[in-house]
Order: C-alpha cells, then sequence, then structure tokens
C-alpha cells in the first residue's frame, strides 16, 4: 500500500509496495498461496489454492473525491468452484489507521461494482488481506470490521494478517509462499546498522541470503517454480535489501554481503536462444539503424513475453514467439506488452 502524502492526497510508492505489485502482476499464481496462508489457513475461506486456477488481476486505481485517485496494493479474481476477489495489501509500518484505509478501499471498490435497480442494491465487498512488513507486539493477527445498520442489524468480517516478523525461510519454502522471500530480511532491519562492526552477524546475514539464492536454484532446477518465476523473486530481493541498506546507512555491508553475482537460472536459455536468434535476424535483415536502441526494446520485451509463457508453463511456444513474428506480435497483445 502506497503512503498517504498529508499535503496533496496522493500515494506515495516506496520500493517495498513497488515489488509487492510486481511479483503478484509477474507471477500471479504465488499471490494463491499467500491467499491459501491467510484465508483458507485461518478458515475465513473453504477452498485451498494449488496454483492451476484462473486468476484475473483487477484495475488498482479508484476515484476518489477527498484524495483523488485511491491506489489499491492487488485486486485479484481466483475462479475454482466459486469466483471469489481478493484484495491484499502490503504495508511497511504498523499503522493504526490501516483497518480504516482497508474499510475505506473496500467500500469504495464494492460500490463502484454494485448491482442495483430503483428499490435494491447488491454491495459485495471483497475478501481483504494485508501483508506488514514491520510490525509490533500490538500489531493484530486479525483485523475485524463490524458494522452496525439499520433496524437493529449488524454484520461483521475479518481481515488477516500476515506479520514477517513471524516468518522463517523454513516456513515460507514449505508452505509456497515464495513471494514473501525478498522480504525475509525486514526481520534483520534493525540490526542492519551494526553488521560493519559484527562479523558474525554479517555471515548470519549472508549465509541467509546465499540460502535464499540455493532454494530458488533448487526450485528452478526441480521445475517447482519457473526460471522466470525465480528472477522476477530475485530482482524484487536485490531492491527490497539495497533499500533497507540504503535507509539503515548499511549499503556497503549489503553490497558485500550479495557479493555483486549475476544469478541466471536453468531456463534463462529460452530467453538467450531466442534473443540471438531475434538480433542475428534483424541484422540480415539490414536494420542496422537505430540496431542498438532498437535491440535494447527487443530484448525488454521478448524477454517478457518469454517469462509470461514460462509462468504460464507454455514452454513449447516459446520457440514458435521467437520465429514467428505475427505470433509474437499477437501475443504481445495478448499479454499487454507494449
Amino acid at each position: 500500500m502506497s503512503h498517504r502524502n498529508e499535503k496533496t492526497g496522493k500515494g506515495i510508492n516506496t520500493p517495498y509496495d513497488s515489488a509487492f505489485k510486481s511479483i503478484i502482476k509477474k507471477c500471479p499464481r504465488m499471490a494463491l498461496f499467500l491467499i491459501n496462508e491467510m484465508f483458507y489457513k485461518t478458515g475465513l475461506i473453504d477452498e485451498e489454492y494449488d496454483g492451476t486456477e484462473k486468476i484475473e488481476l483487477l484495475s488498482q486505481e479508484l476515484p476518489d473525491l477527498e484524495f483523488g485517485d485511491l491506489e489499491l496494493d492487488q485486486r485479484i479474481s481466483v475462479c475454482k468452484t466459486e469466483k471469489r476477489t481478493f484484495h491484499l495489501e502490503c504495508q511497511s509500518t504498523a499503522d493504526g489507521t490501516m483497518i480504516l484505509r482497508m474499510i475505506r478501499y473496500d467500500t469504495r471498490t464494492a460500490l463502484d461494482e454494485a448491482i442495483y435497480t430503483s428499490s435494491f442494491i447488491h454491495v459485495k465487498i471483497d475478501d481483504s488481506g494485508l501483508v506488514f512488513l514491520r510490525s509490533t507486539k500490538n500489531t493484530p493477527d486479525i483485523m475485524t470490521v463490524f458494522l452496525e445498520v439499520p433496524q437493529g442489524q449488524s454484520i461483521s468480517y475479518q481481515i488477516p494478517v500476515i506479520r514477517m516478523m513471524n516468518y522463517s525461510l523454513d516456513y515460507i519454502i514449505g508452505h509456497r509462499l515464495y513471494m514473501l522471500l525478498p522480504f525475509l530480511f525486514f526481520n534483520y532491519e534493525r540490526q542492519l546498522e551494526k553488521v560493519s562492526n559484527d562479523s558474525t552477524l554479517f555471515e548470519e546475514i549472508q549465509n541467509l541470503y546465499n540460502t535464499i539464492m540455493d532454494r530458488l536454484r533448487e526450485l528452478t532446477d526441480s521445475e517447482i517454480i519457473s526460471a522466470f518465476e525465480a528472477n522476477t523473486l530475485y530482482e524484487a530481493l536485490k531492491i527490497i535489501f539495497e533499500a533497507l541498506g540504503k535507509t539503515n546507512k548499511a549499503e556497503q555491508e549489503v553490497a558485500d554481503i550479495m557479493g555483486g553475482e549475476i544469478l541466471e537460472f536453468s531456463a534463462d536459455k529460452y530467453y538467450y536462444a531466442g534473443l540471438a536468434d531475434g538480433i542475428k535476424k534483424g541484422w540480415n535483415d539490414g536494420r542496422k539503424e537505430g540496431w542498438n536502441d532498437g535491440r535494447k526494446e527487443g530484448e525488454k520485451k521478448l524477454a517478457e513475453l518469454i517469462g509470461f509463457l514460462l509462468a504460464d508453463g507454455k514452454t513449447d511456444e516459446v520457440a514458435r514467439a521467437v520465429k514467428d513474428k505475427d505470433y509474437r506480435d499477437s501475443l504481445y497483445e495478448k499479454y499487454s506488452i507494449l
């Protein structure tokens, strides 16, 4: 969830918000396992998702008269035996106003999508859940919304809360909560400023980083996650860890822990093989003018397309997408790659 600028009313995205949104946008099936942890494990829904369900990412911005646009982190429609809509938020600070903001967002969405006639209105509120990257002893595990309505009636619903401080690497891997991996370093944030003078602490955080990298390799080698998903998590991890280092004046220490290593995961061969073929074809066709700019743009589009195909399990379509321009262009349109 973006932080609110009190003067302008507009949301200010942090690297952490952006990473959370990016992971769900690029790897939506990972959000299903987070939903399981939030809603199925707590008994708030009776369906457990296995990652093969049909997912639709919904619009994240809502017009608001007081503040301008309200920007939600993510709304997801999931269909298994029934269709449900989930509103997921990531909050980097323990904010006592979160429950008020959640109900504000949920009711605004519900009213926008209400079904009504001149005498009847049906308003459906999303299943909403919250990830707290930082928390305190007063941060709840469940938030409750209680609505008192006319004629002496009342209704209530719960908003489940995930606190990163409660999650270990082994638990995350064991419960397929892979999208939480990049946020594990929040559990060391308060210690980062001490890392330059504490070799034991430095080694402990470095071992966690190296273990996460090893687990990502193992997950891709065993085809539990795709190389595109692993790379998305890796990029998010770098952004988050570097931002934490900057905030805590430990930039050099974080760089030393990460070691400057550039990782490649097993299925990257699809990308590099396709990229090489595309560059060769472009050169042979005489498209030398602006080749460098075109190559960079082509790399970006092709990489994004191949990532979507791998994430969808359509590895057999990668070669065709690389070789067949018309087919590739149709996929660019299908996946909204501009």
